[in-house]
């Protein structure tokens, strides 16, 4: 495993994102071949978060690339909100994540969006 990764709390591959942390592992892998993911998202105050039915593409994927995927969808729910409120219109992506999350993800955007551009590179 390699920077910006470590190991969580969780003893899992993850990352630390102000005093927060996301730990992902493959939970298994479905019939097509895809994995399955495990995420938690541990917050400060002590509350935790299970982000469910975040599967790879066919023929699998690491934890890296898991969680490369989770920040795309956080970042699209970040993004989907904002168009709400700017627009009045209904976005689907606003909806990917539980309340809780999603005010998480647009409180942390530019560091969710500064571990993406990092794990891309």
């Amino acid at each position: 495993m390699n920077a910006p990764l470590i190991i969580t709390p969780r003893l899992m591959a993850g990352a630390q994102i102000g005093e927060s942390f996301l730990s992902i592992e493959i939970e298994r892998y479905n019939a097509e071949g895809r994995a399955c993911y495990a995420v938690f998202l541990d917050l400060p105050d002590g509350t935790e978060h299970v982000i469910t039915n975040l599967r790879s593409g066919c023929g699998g994927g690491s934890e890296k690339e898991g969680l490369v995927s989770l920040l795309s969808f956080l970042l699209a729910a970040v993004e989907g909100r904002k168009y709400q409120e700017g627009t009045g219109r209904v976005s689907e992506t606003a909806g990917l994540f539980m309340p809780a999350v999603l005010q998480w993800a647009i409180d942390h955007k530019y560091f969710l969006e500064a571990l993406q551009y990092d794990l891309e590179d």
